[in-house]
């Protein structure tokens, strides 16, 4: 873990500031634009903002974070955008979710949030499986994934902790999902 990367991310954590994290050590990620709300050596929680409005969460790879760049101070009209709409400061959802271990911050956001979208970004840097977490094995997870219709699937999708690099949860996509598939019966 490089220190200077962890500074800033615990500096970005305190001040609340706008932040864009880069992940240049995977071919294809996606830059984040939000609000760091959490840090540990293993997982980073990132509050996604995009068109001056929050939308869900996003846990990232401490060890696959190469840049962490301030995109204003409090003032800027995102930050002041989010105060008038009672949104800012950025928060971490809860109940907390633990930030050690994959199986823990994937079930855990699965149970809080009903869906969660997992991402193989050295594979696929371009595509997320969307599911609930149904079983935790010693070396994977498995996702009873839900389609682009919001429809169920049968069979379970196996994701080895080694490959996924990022989860998401919360936001409008993962939302409407879920409000159309219904509970998995």
């Amino acid at each position: 873990m490089d220190n200077k990367v962890m500074a800033r991310l615990t500096e970005a954590v305190s001040s609340g500031a706008p932040v864009r994290v880069h992940r240049s050590a995977i071919r294809g990620a996606d830059r984040l634009d939000g609000f760091v709300v959490a840090a540990s050596t293993a997982w980073t929680l990132i509050a996604l903002c995009s068109d001056l409005q929050l939308d869900g969460w996003a846990a990232v790879r401490t060890a696959d974070v190469t840049k962490v760049v301030r995109r204003g101070g409090t003032d800027c009209l995102t930050v002041r955008a989010l105060r008038r709409r009672g949104h800012w400061p950025a928060r971490a959802p809860e109940p907390g979710l633990a930030l050690d271990r994959l199986a823990d911050l994937a079930q855990g956001a699965s149970r809080a949030f009903g869906l969660v979208s997992l991402h193989v970004e050295r594979d696929a840097p371009n595509a997320c499986w969307i599911g609930e977490v149904a079983a935790v094995r010693p070396k994977s997870l498995r996702l009873r994934e839900v389609d682009t219709e919001a429809r169920w699937r049968p069979e379970l999708s196996k994701f080895p902790f080694k490959d996924v690099t990022r989860v998401g949860f919360g936001g409008r996509y993962e939302r409407t999902l879920l409000e159309f598939a219904g509970p998995y019966r």
